[in-house]
């Protein structure tokens, strides 16, 4: 007579705020449930442990390692533990020291279907548009991350909104230690395309991303009604480059938005990453799309990422910051409740003060509802990590600190 076969228990690790790593790692949840393995809300009980790596930044290349070396340590001896996501593409050497790691680049996760003995294969999983199932990457002891931010704090300042942000990092950690976190949002994400056209300087994102490729209109719009079905009123368009969409089907982002808000409901849509350059180059078009569906627009995040045109020509991140201020003074004149965001990099290699001060100017002349800002680093691989002249880790601190109080004080107050 023969025997069941023993339910396999998982555990899945993710960095919760990648927008698109966060979704592949979804899709793996709905993978092994389909399979009949059984989620668990302890790595200790799990016999398949599933890392979705960052390699992006020092810090998410930190969290990666830390999760690992925790997996590694408390794990049982029968258990697997893979290794997946974009830090195997940026820095494999970073885990080198690790044995026993089944390290899979997330293109070839159908490997997966022999070590399950799946029924259904992971090529039949469609891509997830809900995060679900997925525990948020280990960031270190509490003592660790308080000190960490503490830190951030002396390089910001300690304002209301950071103070806000920051009590709700303790009650988030606090959760932590006490278990399993699964996080949930109200918001369906729907993936428009793979891979990225750009070829910025300092970006080590890239090295783990396939050929840009666009989903086609008919999918992204059967996913987005299929969501309104489900009663999501809230929605996000997001890709690697978003603004890049149809480049190579033939078509544009405004046609697919166009399409998209022709379907009737009470939504809200986000539209995140679109790189300035495809603002400027399909200005006409998007204004129009925008202008018409002002009041379904969530948001629209523009990564600009300096002020300097000096510096974008190093970044490789093509095109003139004078035509991007036209663009969204524009916007900002016919569409005046558009909530646009954005992200700066401070320091990138010989920026002079000139170049940092227009970055600020750049501030003062759009307001922003929101600045990211974040220092440059070097990561292997990238042009930029290979450039002289880089900046003082002093002189980073100092400059997010003052763009950091001009974003707050330039704001855009809805």
């Amino acid at each position: 007579m023969n025997e069941e076969p023993a339910v396999l228990n998982f555990y899945i690790y993710c960095k919760k705020n990648c927008p698109r790593r966060v979704l592949a790692a979804s899709r793996n949840y709905r993978y092994f449930i389909e399979n009949g393995l059984r989620p668990v809300d302890d790595p200790k009980k799990a016999d398949l442990i599933i890392i979705h790596s960052c390699g992006g930044f020092k810090l998410t290349e930190e969290f990666s390692i830390s999760t690992l070396e925790k997996v590694l340590k408390i794990k049982s001896k029968s258990s697997k533990v893979i290794m997946t996501g974009c830090l195997p593409k940026i820095n494999n050497k970073a885990l080198t020291p690790y044995d026993g790691v089944l390290i899979i680049p997330t293109e070839d996760l159908a490997i997966l279907d022999s070590l399950i003995h799946a029924r259904t294969p992971y090529d039949s999983i469609p891509e997830s548009s809900i995060i679900h199932g997925v525990n948020d990457l280990y960031h270190g002891t509490f003592i660790k991350n308080l000190r960490r931010n503490l830190s951030l704090v002396r390089v910001i300042g300690f304002n209301g909104r950071l103070l806000t942000a920051f009590k709700r990092y303790l009650r988030r950690k606090m959760h932590h230690t006490s278990g399993n976190i699964y996080f949930h949002e109200e918001t369906y994400k729907i993936v428009t395309s793979e891979g990225c056209l750009g070829n910025c300087t300092f970006c080590a994102i890239k090295f783990a991303m396939p050929v840009f490729q666009s989903v086609p209109e008919e999918q992204i719009i059967e996913n987005f009604r299929f969501g309104l079905k489900q009663n999501y009123k809230n929605f996000a368009l997001t890709g690697a480059d978003t603004g890049a969409y149809g480049i190579d089907i033939h078509t544009n982002l405004s046609n697919l938005l166009e399409k998209l808000f022709a379907t009737e409901g009470n939504y809200k849509m986000i539209l995140v990453d679109l790189n300035a350059r495809w603002l400027v180059k399909d200005y006409e078009e998007l204004f129009f799309v925008l202008k018409k569906n002002a009041e379904k627009i969530s948001k629209i995040i523009l990564p600009i990422q300096s002020g300097s045109n000096r510096i974008l020509r190093l970044m490789k991140r093509h095109y003139n910051i004078d035509e991007v201020k036209k663009c969204i003074l524009d916007l900002q004149k016919n569409i005046p409740n558009l909530n646009l965001e954005t992200h700066i990099m401070v320091g990138f290699p010989s920026e002079t003060e000139e170049d940092f001060q227009m970055s600020l100017n750049l501030l003062r002349d759009l307001q922003f509802s929101k600045v990211e800002i974040y220092k440059y680093e070097d990561r292997p691989g990238t042009i930029a990590s290979k450039m002289t002249d880089k900046i003082s880790d002093t002189t980073m601190n100092k400059r997010v600190k003052i763009l950091a109080k001009a974003a707050s004080d330039f704001a855009y107050r809805f």
